[in-house]
């Protein structure tokens, strides 16, 4: 296997955002690119990621599926510089990573093994899609933050609602069509979700580009988003209303 890039910094970004939810898991390479399916362990959220191979300067791989340590491989590549030349293969029992820049270095990361498959990706009708701006999303996020630990999402006639209470009081934020928030359904959705896994699974979306939430209720919401040119989608579990 050989494969170079110089996109160090969005798969940087990739792989961070993954790292926060996934510990562990197994990598499948082939002739179309690099795929990853896994759960974090508590089974709230699915990372759903394709790389592909057009994503890369040089991407020439056998067919392999193989075991690795997801935090481990996000500290090494975030070892990687703007201008490096990033380089992965495949030898035996490892991946290495080699940079090639001002300072060339090469790490050695041990394959593990992930005595599991690949989770299979859930496939609901979705009843309602959201395109909204990642910043205005956020921003919701904090202002549902105040007052509780889940949110709850609802659209209805056209418009996007973001919900939460506690103790300390309730909020309700209403977003209608706009230029920043765009609302298509075919029946009213509701949905409870853990906020903090929420807020990490955006975390990454850059601020004047789209969030997409497809909704429907009582079934996992599924959000995507691109980093640079590449597209990464999470499934969030619902909570009980």
């Amino acid at each position: 296997m050989s494969i170079e890039t110089r996109n160090i910094v969005l798969l940087q970004r990739a792989i961070g955002a993954i790292a926060t939810f996934v510990s562990e898991g197994n990598v499948r390479f082939n002739s179309q690119g690099i795929f990853f399916k896994e759960t974090d362990p508590s089974q709230i959220v699915l990372v759903d990621f394709f790389l592909a191979k057009g994503f890369f300067q040089k991407f020439a791989v056998e067919p392999a599926f193989v075991g690795l340590d997801i935090p481990e491989l996000n500290r090494i590549l975030q070892r990687g510089q703007a201008n490096d030349l990033l380089r992965m293969d495949l030898q035996d029992s490892e991946l290495i990573l080699e940079f090639e820049g001002d300072l060339a270095r090469k790490f050695h990361l041990p394959l593990i093994d992930v005595m599991k498959d690949e989770p299979a990706v859930p496939t609901p009708k979705f009843d309602a899609i959201v395109q909204v701006n990642a910043r205005v999303l956020k921003e919701a996020l904090k202002d549902a933050a105040l007052f509780g630990n889940s949110v709850v999402l609802k659209v209805k006639d056209g418009s996007f609602a973001v919900e939460s209470k506690g103790h300390a009081g309730i909020l309700r934020s209403v977003a209608s069509q706009t230029s920043v928030v765009s609302v298509k359904s075919m029946a009213e959705t509701v949905g409870k979700f853990n906020l903090t896994f929420l807020q990490n699974v955006i975390k990454e979306a850059e601020n004047e580009k789209r969030v997409t939430l497809e909704l429907k209720t009582d079934a996992p919401m599924k959000v995507s988003f691109s980093i640079g040119e590449t597209p990464i989608q999470f499934y969030l579990a619902h909570m009980i209303l």
